[in-house]
Protein backbone atom coordinates (compact mmCIF):
# COMPACT_ATOMS: atom_id res chain seq x y z
CA UNK A 1 0.00 0.00 0.00
CA UNK A 2 2.74 2.28 0.81
CA UNK A 3 4.57 1.85 -2.72
CA UNK A 4 1.64 2.57 -4.29
CA UNK A 5 1.18 5.40 -2.52
CA UNK A 6 4.39 6.08 -3.61
CA UNK A 7 3.53 5.83 -6.81
CA UNK A 8 0.93 7.86 -7.31
CA UNK A 9 2.56 10.42 -5.39
CA UNK A 10 5.69 10.21 -8.31
CA UNK A 11 3.15 9.78 -10.95
CA UNK A 12 1.41 12.90 -9.88
CA UNK A 13 4.54 15.02 -9.23
CA UNK A 14 5.83 14.21 -12.76
CA UNK A 15 2.50 14.81 -14.18
CA UNK A 16 2.95 18.27 -12.89
CA UNK A 17 6.37 18.87 -13.81
CA UNK A 18 5.37 17.70 -17.56
CA UNK A 19 2.60 20.22 -17.16
CA UNK A 20 4.57 22.88 -15.76
CA UNK A 21 7.26 22.21 -18.64
CA UNK A 22 4.67 22.49 -21.36
CA UNK A 23 3.27 25.01 -19.94
CA UNK A 24 6.99 26.73 -20.17
CA UNK A 25 7.09 25.61 -23.56
CA UNK A 26 3.66 26.97 -24.68
CA UNK A 27 4.77 30.55 -22.82
CA UNK A 28 8.01 30.20 -24.74
CA UNK A 29 6.64 29.65 -28.02
CA UNK A 30 4.02 32.74 -27.79
CA UNK A 31 7.09 34.67 -26.55
CA UNK A 32 8.98 34.07 -29.24
CA UNK A 33 6.07 34.52 -31.87
CA UNK A 34 5.43 37.81 -30.03
CA UNK A 35 9.43 39.01 -30.87
CA UNK A 36 9.44 37.46 -34.38
CA UNK A 37 6.53 39.87 -35.16
CA UNK A 38 7.73 42.99 -33.06
CA UNK A 39 11.37 42.21 -35.18
CA UNK A 40 9.44 42.26 -38.67
CA UNK A 41 7.03 45.56 -37.49
CA UNK A 42 10.69 46.71 -36.51
CA UNK A 43 12.23 45.95 -39.65
CA UNK A 44 9.62 47.49 -41.63
CA UNK A 45 9.44 50.53 -40.16
CA UNK A 46 13.31 51.22 -40.14
CA UNK A 47 12.68 50.45 -43.88
CA UNK A 48 10.27 52.73 -44.05
CA UNK A 49 12.32 55.40 -42.50
CA UNK A 50 15.41 54.42 -44.63
CA UNK A 51 13.38 54.62 -47.85
CA UNK A 52 11.76 58.17 -46.78
CA UNK A 53 15.17 59.15 -46.27
CA UNK A 54 16.17 58.37 -50.04
CA UNK A 55 13.46 59.97 -51.46
CA UNK A 56 14.16 63.04 -48.92
CA UNK A 57 17.69 63.26 -50.44
CA UNK A 58 16.34 63.11 -53.99
CA UNK A 59 14.01 65.97 -53.29
CA UNK A 60 16.60 68.15 -51.60
CA UNK A 61 19.23 67.90 -54.22
CA UNK A 62 15.78 68.89 -57.20
CA UNK A 63 14.70 71.78 -55.27
CA UNK A 64 18.72 72.71 -54.76
CA UNK A 65 18.47 72.33 -58.17
CA UNK A 66 15.82 74.48 -58.62
CA UNK A 67 16.86 76.93 -56.51
CA UNK A 68 14.52 76.14 -54.10
CA UNK A 69 15.29 76.74 -50.00
CA UNK A 70 16.75 73.25 -48.26
CA UNK A 71 18.12 74.87 -45.18
CA UNK A 72 15.37 73.25 -43.30
CA UNK A 73 15.16 70.23 -44.98
CA UNK A 74 18.28 69.50 -44.59
CA UNK A 75 18.14 69.84 -40.46
CA UNK A 76 15.33 67.13 -41.12
CA UNK A 77 17.16 65.07 -42.98
CA UNK A 78 19.83 64.78 -40.45
CA UNK A 79 17.63 64.46 -37.74
CA UNK A 80 15.73 61.30 -39.61
CA UNK A 81 19.27 59.66 -40.54
CA UNK A 82 19.69 59.61 -36.39
CA UNK A 83 16.53 58.65 -35.98
CA UNK A 84 17.77 55.54 -38.23
CA UNK A 85 20.71 54.89 -35.85
CA UNK A 86 19.47 54.77 -32.81
CA UNK A 87 16.41 52.92 -33.90
CA UNK A 88 17.35 49.27 -33.41
CA UNK A 89 18.59 50.53 -29.79
CA UNK A 90 14.28 51.34 -29.00
CA UNK A 91 12.15 49.81 -26.96
CA UNK A 92 9.03 48.26 -28.85
CA UNK A 93 7.14 50.41 -27.28
CA UNK A 94 8.16 52.80 -29.25
CA UNK A 95 7.37 51.41 -32.63
CA UNK A 96 3.63 53.09 -32.69
CA UNK A 97 5.85 56.88 -32.30
CA UNK A 98 7.95 55.96 -34.76
CA UNK A 99 5.31 54.62 -36.46
CA UNK A 100 3.30 58.41 -36.42
CA UNK A 101 6.56 60.19 -37.05
CA UNK A 102 6.63 58.28 -40.35
CA UNK A 103 3.39 59.34 -41.07
CA UNK A 104 4.46 62.83 -40.39
CA UNK A 105 7.68 62.45 -43.21
CA UNK A 106 5.17 60.70 -45.43
CA UNK A 107 3.09 64.09 -45.38
CA UNK A 108 6.53 66.11 -45.71
CA UNK A 109 6.98 64.47 -48.30
CA UNK A 110 4.03 65.31 -50.08
CA UNK A 111 4.50 68.80 -49.07
CA UNK A 112 8.08 68.87 -50.69
CA UNK A 113 6.44 67.19 -53.95
CA UNK A 114 4.02 70.47 -54.24
CA UNK A 115 6.84 72.58 -53.59
CA UNK A 116 8.80 70.89 -56.13
CA UNK A 117 5.98 71.29 -58.63
CA UNK A 118 6.14 75.01 -57.65
CA UNK A 119 9.32 75.50 -58.28
CA UNK A 120 9.13 74.44 -61.27
CA UNK A 121 5.91 76.30 -62.69
CA UNK A 122 8.66 79.23 -61.74
CA UNK A 123 11.50 77.98 -63.59
CA UNK A 124 8.73 77.74 -66.81
CA UNK A 125 7.51 81.08 -66.30
CA UNK A 126 11.18 82.73 -66.00
CA UNK A 127 12.26 80.31 -68.91
CA UNK A 128 9.19 81.67 -71.01
CA UNK A 129 10.30 85.36 -69.89
CA UNK A 130 14.12 84.86 -70.65
CA UNK A 131 12.77 83.41 -74.12
CA UNK A 132 10.21 86.47 -74.94
CA UNK A 133 13.64 88.49 -73.73
CA UNK A 134 15.55 86.44 -75.72
CA UNK A 135 13.67 86.93 -78.88
CA UNK A 136 13.12 91.01 -77.98
CA UNK A 137 16.88 91.20 -77.77
CA UNK A 138 17.85 89.22 -80.89
CA UNK A 139 14.92 91.69 -82.48
CA UNK A 140 16.81 94.73 -81.03
CA UNK A 141 19.84 93.58 -82.29
CA UNK A 142 18.68 92.64 -85.39
CA UNK A 143 17.16 96.48 -85.87
CA UNK A 144 20.82 97.90 -84.32
CA UNK A 145 22.61 95.87 -87.20
CA UNK A 146 20.07 97.31 -90.24
CA UNK A 147 20.64 100.98 -88.42
CA UNK A 148 24.26 100.28 -88.77
CA UNK A 149 24.24 99.12 -92.19
CA UNK A 150 22.19 101.72 -93.12
CA UNK A 151 24.16 104.59 -91.32
CA UNK A 152 27.17 102.99 -93.19
CA UNK A 153 25.96 103.10 -96.25
CA UNK A 154 24.48 106.60 -95.51
CA UNK A 155 28.20 107.45 -94.67
CA UNK A 156 29.61 105.92 -97.61
CA UNK A 157 26.97 108.06 -99.80
CA UNK A 158 27.99 110.83 -98.43
CA UNK A 159 31.59 110.29 -98.38
CA UNK A 160 30.71 109.88 -102.18
CA UNK A 161 28.72 113.01 -102.50
CA UNK A 162 31.52 115.21 -100.57
CA UNK A 163 33.96 114.16 -103.18
CA UNK A 164 35.50 116.71 -105.33
CA UNK A 165 34.14 117.32 -108.65
CA UNK A 166 36.49 118.46 -111.61
CA UNK A 167 34.08 120.38 -113.83
CA UNK A 168 36.31 121.20 -116.84
CA UNK A 169 40.41 120.93 -117.23
CA UNK A 170 42.45 122.40 -119.78
CA UNK A 171 45.95 121.89 -120.74
CA UNK A 172 47.59 124.96 -121.89
CA UNK A 173 51.53 124.75 -123.98
CA UNK A 174 53.48 127.94 -123.48
CA UNK A 175 56.38 128.37 -125.74
CA UNK A 176 60.10 130.17 -125.95
CA UNK A 177 58.50 132.90 -127.72
CA UNK A 178 55.56 133.44 -125.09
CA UNK A 179 53.14 132.02 -127.20
CA UNK A 180 50.56 129.85 -125.95
CA UNK A 181 48.20 127.10 -127.77
CA UNK A 182 45.39 124.59 -125.69
CA UNK A 183 45.05 120.92 -125.36
CA UNK A 184 46.95 120.24 -128.74
CA UNK A 185 50.30 121.64 -129.63
CA UNK A 186 53.86 120.56 -131.06
CA UNK A 187 56.52 119.87 -129.30
CA UNK A 188 59.19 122.51 -130.70
CA UNK A 189 60.21 125.34 -128.39
CA UNK A 190 57.72 124.03 -126.06
CA UNK A 191 58.64 125.54 -122.63
CA UNK A 192 56.35 124.57 -120.12
CA UNK A 193 52.75 123.47 -119.25
CA UNK A 194 49.84 125.46 -117.33
CA UNK A 195 47.45 123.01 -115.95
CA UNK A 196 44.19 124.75 -115.88
CA UNK A 197 41.09 123.17 -113.96
CA UNK A 198 37.91 123.88 -112.12
CA UNK A 199 37.08 122.34 -109.21
CA UNK A 200 32.62 122.16 -108.67
CA UNK A 201 31.30 123.40 -105.45
CA UNK A 202 30.16 121.16 -102.54
CA UNK A 203 28.36 121.64 -99.30
CA UNK A 204 29.42 118.61 -97.74
CA UNK A 205 32.74 118.98 -98.68
CA UNK A 206 34.95 119.13 -95.72
CA UNK A 207 37.34 122.44 -95.33
CA UNK A 208 41.00 121.80 -94.68
CA UNK A 209 43.96 121.79 -96.87
CA UNK A 210 44.47 118.42 -99.18
CA UNK A 211 46.76 117.10 -101.56
CA UNK A 212 46.03 117.03 -105.47
CA UNK A 213 48.41 114.69 -107.13
CA UNK A 214 48.46 115.03 -110.69
CA UNK A 215 49.68 112.53 -113.32
CA UNK A 216 51.06 112.80 -116.22
CA UNK A 217 51.30 109.93 -118.06
CA UNK A 218 52.78 109.43 -121.79
CA UNK A 219 51.21 107.81 -124.86
CA UNK A 220 52.97 104.77 -123.81
CA UNK A 221 51.44 104.80 -119.91
CA UNK A 222 54.81 105.67 -118.41
CA UNK A 223 54.27 108.07 -115.75
CA UNK A 224 56.36 111.16 -116.51
CA UNK A 225 58.62 111.29 -113.13
CA UNK A 226 61.07 114.21 -112.85
CA UNK A 227 62.33 115.07 -109.15
CA UNK A 228 63.55 118.44 -110.08
CA UNK A 229 59.45 119.47 -110.79
CA UNK A 230 58.68 117.71 -107.31
CA UNK A 231 57.93 114.43 -108.25
CA UNK A 232 57.25 111.70 -105.90
CA UNK A 233 54.95 109.00 -104.44
CA UNK A 234 51.86 108.34 -102.69
CA UNK A 235 49.61 105.43 -101.43
CA UNK A 236 45.80 105.01 -102.89
CA UNK A 237 44.29 101.94 -102.08
CA UNK A 238 46.84 100.58 -100.43
CA UNK A 239 49.57 100.50 -103.05
CA UNK A 240 52.10 103.16 -104.14
CA UNK A 241 51.42 105.07 -107.08
CA UNK A 242 53.77 108.11 -108.69
CA UNK A 243 53.16 110.97 -109.26
CA UNK A 244 54.37 114.17 -111.80
CA UNK A 245 53.27 117.12 -109.48
CA UNK A 246 51.42 117.65 -106.03
CA UNK A 247 49.84 120.94 -105.37
CA UNK A 248 48.39 121.83 -101.55
CA UNK A 249 44.70 123.29 -102.18
CA UNK A 250 42.30 124.93 -99.42
CA UNK A 251 38.74 123.11 -100.02
CA UNK A 252 36.39 125.40 -98.56
CA UNK A 253 33.06 123.98 -100.02
CA UNK A 254 33.08 126.83 -102.87
CA UNK A 255 33.89 126.56 -106.46
CA UNK A 256 37.76 126.42 -106.87
CA UNK A 257 39.65 127.51 -110.36
CA UNK A 258 43.39 127.09 -110.18
CA UNK A 259 46.38 126.83 -112.47
CA UNK A 260 49.60 124.36 -111.99
CA UNK A 261 52.63 124.60 -113.79
CA UNK A 262 55.15 122.33 -115.24
CA UNK A 263 58.44 123.15 -116.40
CA UNK A 264 59.73 120.79 -118.93
CA UNK A 265 62.99 119.17 -118.87
CA UNK A 266 62.72 116.26 -121.30
CA UNK A 267 61.42 116.71 -124.93
CA UNK A 268 57.42 115.06 -125.07
CA UNK A 269 56.93 112.86 -128.02
CA UNK A 270 54.65 112.35 -130.34
CA UNK A 271 51.03 111.20 -129.20
CA UNK A 272 47.88 111.57 -126.20
CA UNK A 273 48.87 112.91 -123.20
CA UNK A 274 46.63 111.77 -119.80
CA UNK A 275 46.55 113.98 -117.34
CA UNK A 276 45.12 112.60 -113.92
CA UNK A 277 43.94 114.00 -110.59
CA UNK A 278 44.22 112.40 -107.09
CA UNK A 279 43.21 112.85 -103.61
CA UNK A 280 44.70 110.10 -101.05
CA UNK A 281 41.11 108.65 -101.06
CA UNK A 282 40.14 108.84 -105.05
CA UNK A 283 40.57 110.13 -108.14
CA UNK A 284 39.04 112.87 -108.84
CA UNK A 285 38.81 113.26 -112.80
CA UNK A 286 41.28 113.41 -115.72
CA UNK A 287 42.06 115.36 -119.48
CA UNK A 288 44.35 114.87 -122.56
CA UNK A 289 46.37 116.94 -124.37
CA UNK A 290 48.02 116.38 -128.08
CA UNK A 291 51.38 116.75 -128.73
CA UNK A 292 50.95 116.47 -132.88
Amino acid sequence: MKENKIIRILTLVIILIICGLAFIIYKNNISEKIRIQQEKELDNVYLELDSISNVLGDKILTISQLGGDIDSLLILKENLELEKREFRSRAYAQINRLQGKVEGYRELLLAQDEEIERLREVNEQLFEENKEQKIEINNLNSTISNINKSNKKLEEQIEVASRLELLEIEIVGIFRNGSQKRNQFRNRSLEKLNINFTLGENDLAKIEVKDLYIILEKPSGEVIYDISNGSGSFTFEKREMFFTIKEEVLIDKSEKKLSVEYLINDEFNKGTYLVKLFTDEYEIGSGEFLIK
